[in-house]
């Protein structure tokens, strides 16, 4: 073999070396950053398993706050409504103490008032109460009693108007027993009529007619309008020529 063919084949084995060498570098690397890319990829996954798990974490701390801003807003509700409850207690406990305080302040006045009472009248609580319970007795007797006679006043006070009526509307003859004396306690000058001091009581009847005098002097008459009791409303005849007065004197 010549030299020139040496040289070629020299060169034809160093760049099958040169080739084999880089394959193999090429391989390598390949490997490497295969293996290399693997190890990036499990991390990836550890990542991404991490971050699942964080995120469920996250998820599930989120749904305890909300379970327990819920639990907390209703313990704070729960403790709104017992502090109002207490509060109504509490008034409610005072207002007792209050009317205690009153009821027992009106017993001790009651036992002072009634030590006060038996020692004045030198009676033991037994005896004064008898006598209490008594006297309570003799008062219903007595306003049962004083019932009885308002009834039968207002009655009589019917009966007497009733008759006063019967006899204004039926007596039309004026006839009237002789000594009737009276005075004149109202006189109405407008309407011309005068009011006596003397009535039914006195024998004074409708349309019975009176003289009016002062001392000697004759003024006129009057004739009955209406009677009560005790007093009676006459006009003034036309006839009359004095000057009636209050305190003059009236007889039949």
């Amino acid at each position: 073999m010549s030299s020139l063919g040496k040289i070629f084949l020299y060169a034809a084995v160093a760049g099958a070396l040169a080739a084999v060498v880089g394959a193999w570098l090429l391989v390598s690397k390949y490997q490497t950053t295969k293996s290399n890319l693997d190890q990036v990829q499990q991390s990836v996954d550890v990542v991404k398993k991490e971050a699942a798990m964080a995120k469920a974490e996250k998820d599930a701390a989120l749904k305890d706050k909300d379970a327990a801003t819920k639990e907390l807003e209703a313990n704070k509700s729960n403790m709104d409504d017992m502090t109002a409850k207490l509060t109504a207690a509490e008034k409610a406990q005072g207002d007792l103490q209050a009317s205690v305080k009153q009821a027992n302040d009106a017993l001790d006045k009651a036992n002072q008032d009634l030590k006060h009472v038996t020692e004045v009248l030198g009676m033991s609580p037994d005896e004064a109460k008898v006598a209490i319970q008594k006297a309570q007795s003799e008062k219903a007797a007595a306003e049962t009693e004083q019932k009885i006679l308002a009834d039968q006043l207002q009655a009589a006070t019917k009966q007497v108007a009733d008759m006063t009526d019967a006899i204004n509307r039926t007596n039309d003859h004026g006839k009237m027993p002789p000594g009737i004396s009276g005075r004149v306690t109202y006189v109405n000058r407008a309407w011309n009529f005068v009011v006596l001091d003397v009535g039914l009581a006195n024998g004074v009847v409708p349309n019975g007619e009176l003289i009016i005098y002062r001392g000697n002097n004759f003024l006129g008459k009057v004739k009955v309008t209406k009677v009560e009791p005790n007093d009676a409303v006459a006009d003034i005849l036309p006839s009359s020529k004095g000057d009636i007065q209050i305190g003059d004197y009236v007889l039949n």
